[in-house]
């Protein structure tokens, strides 16, 4: 938060604290919606609504639309239905149908029955798409026109439109079933001659997306084509609206927040629940799993106790050999569920990744290894058994890189969100695994280094 947001703040609390709520609109008056956002995360709930409520209507539904989810839902819990509609009205049909989903249930046909008829179609229209899907991104209003129409009459339309729909970048050519046939950039209608039809001027090879395209996908294509705006089409190739690159950014944001819950072992719902309980219940099943695993590696060290017993200095290392495993797999995970999540996850273009970090795990394995057997030799004047331990570290490596590139395409495959790959999958695997790899290894050549 800059200097200045921070005094406007500090400002508004003191307004609070002495009951002179009346002249908080002049401090938030020359605010962007941005900062009123960002003012209003740092209130208490009570305030929020209070603030919220003396916020300018146009200014009041741009700072909703941007509030984080949790702070969202609970506003909207304490705001009047009226309050709610008049933002609503004000908004793209997006940013509507995302305000309407977070209602309680109870509430949500009571809003719908009161905002304008074109709202409430465009709304209605949007709540059967997956939320995570185009069609659950895209917003209907759309600037489209007749092929046959001449440059001069889209110019014309143009203008009533550009106030009621925002961000124009490309006009959409139609036929007369609402096929999308093609785009005109809007800075071309100011080269083009004006007599001239939208067919002869359009672009045809435009990048389209259906509407039940997953968000993870659209962003990728945003990404491939570095697009501003996408349009989006049903299975008859009919226009049904578009995506614009803010939409993006958000899904953007909200895969990274995503994946860093499950990375964590945390619940989708979990950054704005306050049941202490359902908090709990949802963090348990991913601590159960860790819990579960390091038995699972207590039981492979106990099936190894005479080698443990026969060479001490072998239980020293099983620290550095389980924290090696898990950070090598997360490591080779982590290229793996990128890959993945920007849509390159093709079989050619994920072998040559996979082929890669088998090599960088070499090069990785032999130098640690060696660090280790150096280390060994030093320490407990022993070549043998820093020989040994360094090879068991490097076969380790190799095998959790292999592990953190393979689980993830697993996932994939049955359907899994692969961001799990970095959690229970990958550390418990490589804990049990790794244990079994550098004891059974140690128990072969027990002999050689003198144990047996």
């Amino acid at each position: 938060m800059s200097e200045d947001l921070e005094q406007k703040l500090n400002l508004i609390e003191s307004y609070f604290e002495s009951g002179d709520t009346a002249h908080l609109v002049n401090v938030v008056a020359d605010l962007k919606a941005a900062d009123v956002a960002a003012v209003l995360s740092a209130l208490t709930l009570e305030q929020g609504v209070v603030l919220f409520d003396s916020l300018a209507p146009e200014l009041a539904s741009d700072v909703l639309a941007i509030l984080d989810e949790g702070l969202t839902r609970e506003l909207l819990d304490e705001l009047d239905d009226s309050v709610i509609v008049r933002s609503i009205d004000l908004m793209a049909s997006d940013d509507a149908t995302d305000i309407v989903t977070l209602l309680k249930p109870e509430r949500i046909n009571e809003i719908l029955g009161k905002i304008s008829r074109k709202d409430y179609e465009d709304v209605r229209e949007l709540l059967k798409f997956d939320e995570e899907s185009a069609g659950g991104l895209m917003a209907r209003e759309v600037m489209a026109v007749r092929s046959e129409a001449k440059i001069s009459e889209i110019i014309e339309l143009l203008k009533p439109e550009a106030e009621k729909i925002e961000h124009i970048q490309n006009i959409y050519v139609v036929d007369g079933n609402r096929v999308l046939l093609g785009i005109i950039p809007i800075v071309k209608l100011l080269v083009v001659d004006r007599g001239k039809k939208a067919e002869e001027v359009m672009e045809r090879d435009i990048v389209t997306v259906a509407v039940n395209t997953d968000q993870e996908e659209v962003a990728a294509i945003f990404a491939k084509y570095d697009l501003y705006s996408l349009p989006v089409v049903d299975e008859n190739g009919r226009l049904a609206g578009r995506i614009t690159v803010d939409d993006i950014i958000d899904v953007i944001e909200e895969e990274a927040t995503e994946d860093i819950k499950i990375m964590a072992g945390t619940g989708q719902e979990e950054f704005w629940e306050k049941s202490s309980v359902r908090v709990s219940r949802a963090r348990l099943p991913w601590l159960l799993t860790g819990l579960f695993g390091g038995i699972g590696a207590a039981l492979v060290m106990n099936y190894f106790r005479g080698s443990l017993e026969s060479v001490l200095t072998l239980a020293f290392f099983v620290p550095v050999v389980t924290a090696m495993g898990g950070n090598v797999g997360i490591q080779s995970s982590a290229i793996v569920v990128r890959e993945l999540a920007v849509g390159g996850g093709s079989l050619v273009r994920t072998s040559q990744k996979l082929l890669r970090e088998l090599r960088v795990s070499l090069i990785n394995g032999l130098v640690l290894g060696s660090v280790l057997l150096l280390t060994v030799t030093l320490w407990q004047k022993d070549y043998r058994l820093g020989a040994l331990l360094g090879i068991c570290l490097l076969v380790i490596v190799l095998w959790a890189t292999l592990m953190g590139a393979i689980v993830p395409l697993m996932l994939k495959k049955i359907n899994v969100d692969p961001a799990l790959a970095t959690g229970p999958f990958i550390t418990t695997s490589n804990d049990i695994l790794g244990l079994l790899i550098y004891l059974g290894v140690a128990t072969l050549f027990l002999d050689w280094v003198g144990g047996g």
